[in-house]
């Protein structure tokens, strides 16, 4: 069941902390650690690091909570996505296959776009889950 203040909630909180990722967790993209090669942490499991697993998916769970537990779960799935989204609008450059994004489950092109394979399925899921009716 959607609701419409905590998805207000949620797509403010994902463009301010895609700012804050882009300008502050992801230094070395911008070549401002020269030894950041050495400080890449190693995934918990598949690709998915400690940063993701233990601070953004908390964090993502805690900013998407609504009343409705389906759209809470809702909130969560598109959050990932729309933060995604703009922390590459934030950068002011496209996806590339070299991002971490495509490494989860690949990509493909969309015109001369790559587009992760997770968004669309993300994206599907929260809206079927705004669907529901609990």
């Amino acid at each position: 069941m959607f609701d419409p203040a905590a998805f207000i909630r949620v797509v403010a909180f994902g463009i301010v902390y895609a700012g804050i990722e882009y300008r502050y967790v992801n230094r070395y993209e911008r070549d401002w650690t020269k030894t950041a090669e050495g400080f890449v942490e190693k995934p918990v499991f598949w690709e998915i690091s400690p940063y993701h697993l233990y601070l953004l998916l908390p964090l993502f769970v805690i900013v998407s909570y609504s009343t409705s537990l389906t759209a809470w779960a809702g909130n969560t799935f598109f959050l990932a996505v729309l933060e995604d989204i703009v922390y590459f609008a934030w950068r002011r450059s496209p996806v590339s296959k070299k991002d971490w994004t495509t490494t989860l489950m690949g990509s493909f092109r969309l015109g001369k776009m790559e587009i992760p394979a997770w968004w669309p399925i993300d994206l599907t899921v929260a809206a079927a889950l705004f669907l529901l009716p609990f």
